[in-house]
C-alpha cells in the first residue's frame, strides 16, 4: 500500500502528467492501454503519496515540483468513478524539464495557482451524492478502486428487498425484527423507518424519524431504540438523541450529545450506550461517550488510541471491541478493546483487510466483521475473530469489491445485512447463518 511521502513511480508520473492536461480516466486508460480501474488505483496511490485529495491539488504539486510545465495545464476534471469527462483531445505529455532558476519557479508557481483557482471557480461542479462532512468523511468519488460485483455461489441468502435503497443507515434488532432507520439514498438523506419480519419475509413502514440523518447507528435499551447524532444533507453533524418506541410507533427526544457527532461506532454494554470516535464535521475524534438511560445523561470516558470515523463496535465477554475505521483517506485495520469497568484500552489483532463503514456482530463467543473495503483495497471476504486464537479468519462475502455503510444485525441465530453502497445504493436484504445447526435425536432401544 502506498505511504505519504513516497516517490512516484514512472507510471504514476506519466498518469499525473495526463491528469494535468485535463484527461479523464477513460482517456488515460485508452492512451496507456490499461483499464480504467487500473488508472483509479494509480490515482489513489498518487493522492496518498502527494498527500492531496483531488486532481487539481495533484496538478498544483506537479507544477510546483517542475514535473509539468504551466503551458500544459488545462482545466482539471474532478470526475466521479466511471464518468466520462468532456475534455478536448489530449496530446502526449512532455518529458520533465530541467530545473529552472528559483525566481522563474516562484513566478510560474504563482501564475499556475492563479490560473487553477480561476478555472476551479468557473468550472461547473457536480452535486455530491454523499454529505462530505467538510471533507472528513469520504464521498462517492473516493470509493470503488475496483469494480464491485456479486459472488456467484454463497451461503448468504437473499430475502425480500428493503423498500428504500440506502447506505449509512442505522440498523438494530427488536422483538425478532430488524429495524432500518434513516441513511443516505440516491435522492439524499432520508427519515425512512422500515421494519423487517424474518418470519414472514416482509417489510413494513414505521413512523419516519423526526430528523433525517445518515452515518448513524441505533441500539436497543429496554424497549426503546436510541439513535444518536448523524449527518444532515449539507454534511453538518447533529447532537440530537432521538428515541423510537417500536411498540407504539412513536418518537421522542432525550439528552443531547455532548457535541455534534456522526460516523461514530456504537455498542451497548450492560445498561449503557457507548459511542466511539466519529467526526464533528471538522476533525476525526478519539472521544468516547457513555449514555445512562435511567439518568438521561452522557458521560465522557477514556479516549480511544486513535482518532477516526466509520469504525464498528460490539461487546464481547467483559469488553467492547472497536474495529476498522477511516481517517485521512485511508481505511484502517485497527482493533482495540475497551474495558468499561476499568476505563482502559488494550489492543487486539488487526483485521486482515482495511475496512471502513463495516458492521460488527458478536456471535457464539466470536466477532463477525461484515463489509467495508473499496477505498483502500479490494473486498474479497468478510472476517471472523476468534479471541482464543487472537486472530482474524476469512468468511465469505456475498458482494465483492466494495460494500460500505451496510446495516448489520443479529436476529435469533442469523446475521442480516441490509443496504449499503456497492457501485450503487442497495436495497438488498441478505441472511447468513454462521453455524449450520442441526438437531440429532438418538435412537433408543425398546
Amino acid at each position: 500500500m502506498a505511504e505519504p511521502g513516497e516517490p512516484l513511480t514512472e507510471r504514476e508520473l506519466e498518469i499525473l502528467r495526463y491528469v494535468a492536461t485535463g484527461a479523464s480516466n477513460k482517456e488515460i486508460a485508452h492512451r496507456l492501454h490499461i483499464s480504467t480501474n487500473t488508472v483509479k488505483v494509480h490515482l489513489r496511490n498518487i493522492f496518498t503519496k502527494l498527500e492531496v485529495v483531488s486532481r487539481t491539488e495533484a496538478t498544483m504539486v506537479a507544477v510546483r515540483r517542475g514535473w509539468v510545465a504551466v503551458g500544459e495545464v488545462r482545466t482539471v476534471s474532478e470526475e466521479e468513478p466511471g464518468a466520462e469527462a468532456l475534455q478536448a483531445p489530449i496530446t502526449a505529455p512532455a518529458a520533465p524539464e530541467p530545473p529552472l532558476p528559483w525566481y522563474r519557479r516562484v513566478f510560474l508557481m504563482v501564475a499556475a495557482l492563479i490560473a487553477l483557482a480561476a478555472a476551479a471557480l468557473a468550472w461547473p461542479r457536480p452535486v455530491p451524492s454523499a454529505p462530505p462532512a467538510a471533507g472528513v468523511l469520504p464521498s462517492r468519488s473516493e470509493a470503488a478502486t475496483m469494480s464491485a460485483g456479486r459472488r456467484a455461489a454463497s451461503r448468504w441468502v437473499e430475502r425480500a428487498q428493503m423498500p428504500t435503497r440506502r447506505a449509512w443507515l442505522a440498523a438494530t434488532a427488536w422483538e425478532r425484527r430488524l429495524l432500518a432507520i434513516g441513511g443516505e439514498t440516491p435522492e439524499g438523506i432520508t427519515d425512512a423507518v422500515e421494519i423487517y419480519d424474518p418470519a414472514t419475509d416482509t417489510w413494513a413502514r414505521g413512523t419516519p424519524k423526526p430528523t433525517p440523518a445518515a452515518y448513524i447507528g441505533a441500539a436497543v435499551l429496554g424497549n426503546r431504540v436510541f439513535v444518536p447524532g448523524g449527518c444532515t444533507a449539507d454534511g453538518a453533524a447533529l447532537s440530537v438523541l432521538e428515541v423510537y418506541d417500536p411498540a407504539a410507533d412513536t418518537w421522542a427526544t432525550a439528552a443531547s450529545l455532548p457535541r455534534p457527532l456522526c460516523g461514530y461506532a456504537l455498542a451497548v454494554y450492560g445498561d449503557r450506550l457507548y459511542l466511539f470516535g466519529g467526526t464533528d464535521g471538522r476533525a476525526y475524534l478519539d472521544t468516547v461517550y457513555a449514555y445512562d438511560p435511567q439518568a438521561n445523561r452522557w458521560e465522557e470516558q477514556a479516549t480511544m488510541p486513535i482518532a477516526q470515523a466509520l469504525a464498528a463496535a460490539a461487546p464481547l465477554e467483559n469488553a467492547v471491541y472497536v474495529v476498522g475505521g477511516y481517517r485521512a483517506g485511508q481505511e484502517q485495520t485497527t482493533c482495540a478493546v475497551y474495558h468499561p469497568a476499568r476505563r482502559t484500552w488494550s489492543s487486539c489483532a488487526p483485521l486482515t483487510l482495511p475496512r471502513g463503514g463495516l458492521g460488527l456482530i458478536p456471535f457464539s463467543g466470536q466477532l463477525y466483521a461484515v463489509g467495508g473495503g473499496g477505498w483502500g483495497g479490494y473486498l474479497g471476504f468478510n472476517e471472523r475473530y476468534d479471541p482464543a486464537q487472537a486472530r482474524w479468519m476469512p468468511v465469505e462475502t456475498p458482494l465483492l469489491g466494495e460494500w460500505h455503510g451496510v446495516g448489520v444485525v443479529l436476529v435469533d441465530l442469523t446475521i442480516y445485512a441490509v443496504g449499503g453502497y456497492s457501485d450503487d445504493y442497495l436495497s438488498l436484504t441478505l441472511a447468513f447463518e454462521p453455524l449450520p445447526f442441526r438437531i440429532f435425536i438418538p435412537a433408543t432401544e425398546r
